[in-house]
């Protein structure tokens, strides 16, 4: 009892009230689609995730770092391994299957790219030059690696917090707006040779080309239909009807069920953690918690930025989940380790 109460005072607990609130949101959401294995998987990994978020936020920083780069050749040496697997979705290659359950590895390594990041950054602070080369080989070796599968959201998603975790760390503008230039390199070369990518796109400029709008129809119904309060949870009718409705357009379920009110919450609660996190680094000195917790907090609110921003048609459909609200365990997990670290960065014990 006395290591819960030790846990509680020295966490961020309005912190981890917001974490769970979004977590509880994805559970009662999980339980208006009429898909009752996924509610089961979905409640299971929802609790694995808060143990994982519970162990990893009372770790100090060192075992953290430990972790991440155990992690990290581990995952790396799956994604490596990925495309020779036969197991694909939709024409891409990006999990492997355990048994009953599909693991996505590009999702998971996400945060523990942005520790050893940081890790490496602040190294070559310290004058040892080596770290950085070593880092940027290792960047670009993981970005061929998600490309292949291919997957255009995760890319821009790694290399977008990547330059942000650089430019915290003192990048120039002109290497900024390289980086941009980058990112947009990469969305075009994907255009011409990804045919689902230009689909999306197409989709995103009205049908360009013949492609189907239905999902962006259909989400936007979801949320007009919705009006302020929302069906009530389990009585949408157009989640039945929205491909993927429990991962890349749970917020369009939201929207429906439970109303214009409740998605500016939920949006409210996610402005909150980012807002709470940045105020955390404008006290902290230490270069390497500075990159780190930059870093999670930037992947964290593009991911929702991503999502919510195409359920609403802003930008092209991209398949990303909203995190902690929608389902899938290799996001469930990938999350409950970047809250953990943010959690642990922040801790009042790891303060030094």
């Amino acid at each position: 009892m006395k290591y819960f109460i030790n846990w509680w005072i020295s966490v961020d607990r309005i912190n981890f009230i917001l974490i769970l609130s979004l977590g509880i949101t994805g559970l009662i959401l999980s339980f208006s689609i009429d898909e009752y294995f996924s509610i089961n998987k979905h409640t299971v990994f929802f609790i694995l995730s808060i143990l994982l978020l519970f162990i990893l936020a009372d770790t100090n920083n060192k075992n953290i770092r430990r972790i991440s780069l155990f992690a990290f050749i581990f995952l790396l040496f799956i994604l490596i391994l990925i495309p020779f697997f036969d197991y694909q979705v939709k024409g891409a290659k990006r999990w492997i299957q355990i048994f009953n359950f599909t693991l996505q590895p590009s999702e998971i390594i996400k945060p523990i790219f942005v520790i050893l990041t940081a890790w490496c950054i602040n190294k070559s602070i310290e004058d040892k030059k080596f770290y950085l080369p070593i880092l940027f080989i290792f960047f670009f070796f993981l970005l061929a690696l998600i490309l292949l599968q291919p997957d255009l959201g995760m890319t821009v998603l790694v290399s977008a917090t990547f330059f942000c975790q650089l430019f915290v760390a003192g990048l120039s503008i002109f290497l900024v707006l390289l980086a941009l230039f980058f990112i947009l390199g990469i969305s075009i070369f994907a255009y011409f040779f990804f045919d689902h990518v230009q689909s999306r796109i197409n989709s995103f400029l009205g049908g360009l080309g013949g492609s189907d709008t239905y999902q962006i129809d259909m989400s936007l119904k979801a949320f007009k239909n919705g009006g302020l309060f929302g069906k009530g949870p389990g009585q949408g009718i157009l989640k039945e009807k929205i491909p993927d409705a429990n991962t890349d357009f749970i917020f369009a379920v939201a929207g429906e069920e439970l109303g214009f009110i409740f998605c500016i919450i939920i949006i409210f609660i996610i402005l909150s953690i980012i807002v709470r996190t940045l105020l955390h680094v404008l006290k902290v000195e230490q270069p390497y918690k500075i990159i780190a917790i930059s870093g999670l907090i930037c992947s964290f609110g593009l991911q929702c930025s991503i999502n919510i921003f195409s359920s609403l048609g802003l930008i092209p459909t991209k398949g990303m989940t909203l995190p902690f609200v929608s389902y899938g365990g290799s996001s469930m997990i990938s999350i409950a380790l970047l809250f953990g670290f943010l959690l642990s960065l922040t801790n009042k014990k790891n303060e030094n």
